[in-house]
């Protein structure tokens, strides 16, 4: 089991020096990896903590500059909001300015009113974001070969992408917990990244991803609330969805981890600040109580 951390580019903890102190002590505690959450321009009063946020791309490249071992990723990317051309242009950077860092999580969003925001069709962004993904990794991988888009108007055939970026297959995981998720994550993805719902629920989720064939050989990497001063393991999220958090009961704790273990869970992204209430020390008091006693028990070392 592998761990990663979300650094506060969104709620009330959103600061230049807060994403700074979340990121560096999220390295110096063995943490695998750090990610951004992803929104643009939410309505006020949306019941979100997204309506303060940094850009996602952006604060990348400046973690990148920051740290210099742990992956740099993205919970999730809403990719069908934007031009897909621009956002594997960005990603190609990060991954040489990061010296090939760079993992992508990308979903299709749910906030009707942020596309239109940003003047984008909330509609078909299944299909978009399916073809967002094949863009993204023939510019990624192979810019010679003829892309031609459907729902996207995304055209080329001859193209120069330079400089190429250091990895030479980008990551990619799909978030979301709905049959159509699944199957974008079981036939172009690397990993399903789902929130972790009670347990009950998630493992059937678990064995619903596991029924499509394509999904034999993906990992499920998922997002999970940490509060170690919570007396309790489950919260209500912003639309409305029962989710599992790690508390501060240690052998609770441990029980989901290893029951998440056993349906195949191979990554937890910890979201320290999954309210978006949460201050920078309370964060970094989760991370480094979580890492005492979980990380470093010898049973969750990869």
């Amino acid at each position: 089991m592998r761990f990663g951390v979300c650094i506060p580019n969104y709620g009330e903890s959103a600061t230049a020096d807060g994403l700074r102190t979340v990121a560096v002590e999220a390295e110096k505690l063995g943490y695998d990896s750090i990610w951004t959450t992803d929104h643009v321009l939410m309505p006020p009063n949306s019941g979100t903590p997204y309506e303060r946020v940094f850009e996602s791309i952006a604060t990348l490249s400046y973690l990148a500059a920051i740290t210099s071992s742990v992956k740099l990723g993205i919970s999730s990317l809403i990719t069908p909001m934007r031009n897909p051309v621009v956002i594997v242009k960005q990603l190609a950077t990060i991954d040489q300015f990061s010296q090939g860092r760079i993992i992508l999580a990308t979903s299709v969003g749910w906030h009707e009113q942020e596309f239109q925001h940003l003047g984008s069709n909330f509609h078909d962004r299944g299909k978009r974001l399916d073809e967002s993904i094949k863009l993204i990794r023939a510019l990624w991988s192979d810019p010679s070969l003829k892309f031609e888009g459907k729902t996207i108007r995304n055209k080329f055939s001859k193209v120069v992408f330079e400089p190429r970026p250091i990895q030479k297959h980008l990551t990619i995981w799909i978030g979301g917990a709905s049959k159509a998720a699944m199957t974008r994550a079981a036939m172009l993805g690397d990993a399903w990244h789902p929130n972790v719902a009670p347990m009950d629920k998630f493992t059937k989720m678990v064995e619903e991803f596991r029924s499509i064939p394509q999904a034999q050989d993906k990992d499920v990497c998922v997002r999970i609330g940490l509060d170690i001063q919570a007396k309790k393991s489950e919260y209500t999220s912003p639309q409305g969805e029962q989710r599992l958090i790690l508390s501060g009961n240690v052998d609770q704790n441990k029980r989901i981890i290893s029951e998440l273990a056993s349906l195949g869970v191979t990554q937890m992204i910890l979201a320290p600040n999954f309210d978006g209430k949460a201050t920078v020390p309370k964060q970094v008091e989760s991370l480094t109580t979580f890492s005492e006693n979980e990380i470093r028990a010898s049973e969750y070392i990869a």
